[in-house]
């Protein structure tokens, strides 16, 4: 999966300048897009008297997906970053790694207790085979933060928590239905992600890992979020 075959330039860009396109490019390629069909349907939905009871009951039949699926891939230690501090041993990512693996044990204690609130998934034909993708894809996550490939761990840790950090409105949506105060957010922020990309993008080798990282990263995320949204599509269908 590492060996992804890219034209090379003569040169690295400047760190600092690596850092600045990876940032901006997990920034655009990431889940936002994906995610906001579904936010537009929560924020629509949470309100509006005069709906349609079968659209209402849409309304936790998609909260408990979100939490559910999310919990499956990223309730559980070790997760992302735990996984990629084993492979990350520069010295200038000791601190954001460890505010990251910090912040995230917080927010699987979020997860979880949005699980717990918003009771069981809406059960589906070939609900088998969506279990199954969902824990491909764990093992996917966990494959490239557990990379030995210098840099890929880093790209895909970084890509992880800004995504995560994009997202994080639906989980607040999804907590205030549930009459869950949403918990602060604890991670490394955007500018501190730019500096362990700028810390870490040292040389051309590492930066085409660390961008492969965040790319791989990205495409298995919004994958689990496509995944979320085609349920909904199914169940709107049934309704």
């Amino acid at each position: 999966m590492d060996n992804l075959a890219r034209p090379a330039s003569a040169h690295a860009d400047s760190s600092q300048d690596f850092a600045g396109k990876l940032i901006a490019s997990i920034l655009q390629s990431g889940s936002s897009a994906t995610i906001a069909p579904i936010q537009k349907f929560l924020n629509d939905s949470k309100n509006a008297k005069d709906l349609r009871s079968s659209v209402k009951a849409l309304r936790p039949a998609l909260i408990a997906d979100i939490a559910h699926f999310l919990c499956i891939s990223h309730g559980r230690h070790p997760g992302i970053v735990d996984h990629a501090a084993t492979k990350i041993i520069d010295g200038p990512a000791r601190p954001w790694l460890v505010q990251a693996m910090d912040g995230f044990a917080a927010e699987r204690v979020y997860l979880n207790n949005l699980t717990v609130a918003a009771g069981p998934i809406t059960r589906q034909a070939g609900q088998e085979k969506i279990t199954a993708i969902i824990t491909a894809q764990s093992k996917s996550f966990e494959m490239l933060a557990t990379s030995d490939r210098k840099g890929t761990a880093a790209g895909a840790a970084i890509a992880f928590v800004l995504d995560w950090t994009a997202a994080r409105v639906i989980l607040d949506e999804c907590a205030l239905a549930l009459s869950i105060e949403p918990a602060g957010l604890e991670l490394p922020d955007r500018a501190a992600c730019a500096d362990l990309a700028e810390a870490l993008g040292q040389d051309k080798a590492k930066q085409r890992a660390m961008t492969f990282g965040s790319e791989q990263l990205l495409a298995q995320q919004i994958g689990l979020w496509q995944l979320i949204a085609a349920r909904h599509h199914e169940n709107m269908h049934r309704s």
